[in-house]
């Protein structure tokens, strides 16, 4: 499902003295099937951006258009149910909406709650247990018996039981050790590409955002200031600290490698893997 923005404004609490200008003049694409992340210092309009994607914001002025669904300033009625049965959002800390008094009854409740007969949503809690990497003993368990990295799993899987063909992840790592965010971001990765989702990350993390992003939206102060793929964008090193934004690890750690030892050219790397086979071919060369 293709994302597109047309001169979207919003604007909080107008006509009142807290009125404040979030989104300016907002004009994207996000294309089916892509995986996007928007990075930007906090209140810079990045999780106001998205929560126009399943309706939790409607537009000031200005047309946002998911698939089939249109959503402009001033609609009044919007078919937000189907809408949100194919665009799945999840928060920062998703283990805070949990409910139920089974993991069971937790994942199911969305699919239920879009038309799904009983049957059917407990098969699919069965299935997505096992994704999210808990074994099928936890849908007898309370969500609240189990540890916060095993809740957030569980969170997880009750927004992919509704098999969304959007997905949007609003810091949904946050809070997380390195180890666990590196498995919560693997998993996403892992369902983006299993079942062709168009997926949206919201992150402060630059290294997420270039290893798995193909396009990538830079916000400040509620405008797009860059978008595009991840190699055009961390080229352009001094406009991201203009904006307050660092390169990547492995890319910054490259560039240094580069005037250091004033090589020619150095390809970008955007994971530990890349930069290292880099690294080892650079020294085999030097030895022959």
């Amino acid at each position: 499902m293709d994302i597109v923005f047309s001169e979207v404004d919003h604007c909080y609490m107008p006509k009142t003295p807290f009125e404040k200008m979030a989104l300016k003049d907002i004009s994207l694409t996000i294309p089916s099937g892509s995986f996007t992340a928007i990075i930007g210092h906090t209140g810079s309009g990045k999780s106001t951006l998205v929560q126009h994607i399943n309706g939790l914001l409607k537009p000031t002025s200005g047309t946002v258009q998911v698939g089939s669904f249109t959503m402009k300033a001033g609609q009044k009625k919007i078919d937000l149910l189907h809408l949100r049965k194919k665009v799945g959002h999840v928060f920062q800390y998703p283990e805070h909406q949990l409910f139920e008094e089974t993991v069971e009854k937790d994942i199911c409740f969305g699919p239920v709650n879009f038309g799904l007969s009983k049957e059917h949503a407990t098969k699919r809690a069965k299935e997505l247990i096992k994704v999210v990497g808990l074994d099928a003993s936890f849908l007898d368990k309370s969500p609240f018996h189990l540890s916060g990295g095993q809740m957030r799993r569980v969170a997880i899987a009750g927004v992919l039981a509704s098999r969304p063909s959007v997905l949007v992840l609003d810091e949904p790592a946050a809070g997380l050790d390195p180890e666990g965010r590196d498995q919560m971001m693997e998993l996403f990765s892992t369902y983006h590409k299993d079942h062709n989702t168009t997926t949206i990350l919201v992150t402060h993390h630059m290294e997420d955002a270039a290893k798995y992003a193909d396009q990538i939206i830079v916000m400040h102060n509620g405008k797009i200031k860059m978008c595009g793929g991840r190699e055009l964008i961390f080229e352009e090193a001094k406009k991201l600290e203009e904006l307050g934004l660092g390169l990547p690890n492995t890319v910054r750690f490259l560039q240094e490698l580069k005037e250091k030892f004033r090589l020619t050219s150095v390809p970008n790397q955007f994971d530990v893997e890349g930069t290292s086979a880099f690294i080892a071919d650079l020294l085999r060369a030097k030895e022959e």
